[in-house]
């Protein structure tokens, strides 16, 4: 009595099937899903900071911070006044449409506006305050800081420093004074970085850091 073959083929044809399911599953899907999973099991943090120190006035220092860790916004602002006052304000700022306040957009603007470009300037213009900025990133297991000084936003933005070429002529005991040329290094970033770091964050966050700067500079009473 011969045996029906059907019921087999439909079996083996269902092994196949499996098998071949297995096979893209394999290939396709897990190495998505463990790329996905490192995504968003990998670290990531940001950190920007923007300390002055005044030689003289009614503030000693401010120090800007902001941070974001993991996706989780903070913004720090710490000031300390002559007349012995220190105010410190933290907030967790949110992102909005309006104001593009969490500190990613921080980061993207800062670095469009020169973070990781600029350099430690000697003191020029107006040298009573002087401004340390630095930033830190961390991607993954890839990470790097920077830091920078320099005085005078406003006089780098508009004024420069005068850098003088002199053509030297073995044929000539002094240098041409006459024909000395000079170009000026007029650099506007610096005060984009200065006033990114001012003008961040919600209202809320800016109202209170105005408020502290009122109390800091008012004399002690």
């Amino acid at each position: 009595m011969r045996r029906n073959p059907i019921p087999l083929l439909i079996l083996v044809a269902a092994l196949i099937g499996l098998g071949g399911a297995y096979a893209f599953f394999e290939q396709t899907v897990v190495p998505r899903y463990e790329a996905t999973r490192s995504v968003l099991t990998s670290r990531s943090d940001l950190e920007l900071r923007m300390l002055v120190r005044y030689a003289r006035g009614p503030l000693v220092e401010e120090d800007y911070t902001m941070r974001d860790a993991d996706g989780v916004s903070t913004a720090q602002y710490r000031g300390v006044g002559r007349n012995g006052v220190q105010i410190t304000i933290a907030e967790r700022p949110r992102a909005t449409m309006e104001e593009g306040s969490d500190v990613a957009y921080l980061f993207g603007q800062a670095v469009q506006d020169g973070i990781w470009d600029l350099r430690s300037k000697p003191p020029r213009g107006d040298t009573t305050a002087r401004y340390t900025i630095s930033v830190y990133q961390l991607t993954g297991t890839s990470h790097g800081a920077y830091q920078f000084t320099f005085t005078d936003p406003q006089y780098w933005a508009t004024t420069g420093g005068h850098q003088f070429h002199i053509k030297l002529d073995k044929n000539k005991p002094l240098p041409d004074l006459v024909n000395l040329t000079s170009t000026v290094a007029v650099e506007p970033r610096y005060q984009k970085l200065v006033d990114d770091f001012r003008t961040f964050g919600p209202q809320s966050f800016r109202t209170k850091v105005a408020a502290a700067q009122s109390r800091l500079a008012r004399p002690q009473g």
